[in-house]
């Protein structure tokens, strides 16, 4: 993504991306897609005035919801979170594993046996 070299947080953007291009919000699909296809930076759709009203008013109702619950409802949904927390976690690193596994075999030499005729 352009926004950022990291790639822990690339990853999370892409993620969050595709999250919003699966939601319920059209602009929000609309800006997610433009994005993830390259028709549009995130740094652009980030200023965007529309796009970011969209973002704005669906955390507002995010907000608005949490301040509805009860506290057995926040403990609720904070084991939920802390259970998907672990689980991105471990995909992050399954892939942080897979890439390093990827750019360290194209750096290793083929293995040649010592005897060819074994």
């Amino acid at each position: 993504m352009d926004v950022t070299h990291d790639a822990d947080r690339a990853r999370s953007l892409r993620r969050a991306l595709e999250s919003l291009r699966a939601g319920p919000d059209p602009k929000l699909r609309e800006m997610a897609s433009a994005v993830l296809r390259g028709e549009l930076t995130a740094q652009q759709a980030f200023i965007d005035p529309e796009y970011t009203s969209a973002l704005f008013a669906g955390a507002a109702e995010v907000r608005r919801a949490g301040e509805q619950r009860s506290s057995s409802e926040v403990d609720e949904a904070g084991a939920r979170f802390a259970a998907w927390q672990r689980q991105r976690d471990g995909e992050d690193e399954d892939e942080r594993a897979e890439s390093a596994r990827r750019n360290s075999g194209s750096r290793l030499m083929p293995k040649h046996r010592a005897d060819p005729g074994t």
